[in-house]
């Protein structure tokens, strides 16, 4: 866990994860029981628009909480959403980073992003930690 200053204005840590593999997707597949062909079956992905299949809405959402978790603590997460702005494929690697916004009642509140790349933001969200 990285000790950062809590006041709006001040730079997250950013996380890394990546490159994301097929397998780490089937794996998110088995652990939440959402098969959906778009996350499992190449062809069926491509036949739907898509260059591959895809990772997981909430593979991302699990990202943008590792990023708080990794900035405050785990154990002081309390809440994260995210809107996802274009799929994430094998072989992407993330960058996770975000910004305080507020901070009052003993929480932090973050903008957060997901990155592909330098600036190809892949999923947004805002997340809120215990502070103190």
């Amino acid at each position: 866990m990285t000790t950062i200053s809590a006041e709006p204005g001040v730079a997250l840590e950013p996380i890394s994860r990546g490159p994301i593999s097929r397998s780490q997707i089937a794996r998110f597949a088995a652990a939440t029981g959402d098969f959906n062909p778009i996350h499992t079956d190449e062809a069926f992905a491509q036949k739907v628009g898509f260059p591959s299949v895809i990772a997981h809405g909430p593979l991302t959402l699990a990202f943008l909480t590792q990023a708080l978790g990794r900035n405050f603590g785990p154990e002081r997460v309390r809440g994260v959403t995210a809107q996802f702005r274009a799929p994430i494929l094998p072989g992407d690697t993330l960058r996770i980073e975000g910004t305080i916004t507020g901070v009052a009642g003993g929480r932090a509140t973050c903008e957060l992003r997901v990155l592909r790349g330098d600036d190809d933001v892949v999923a947004t969200g805002t997340g809120t930690a215990e502070i103190g």
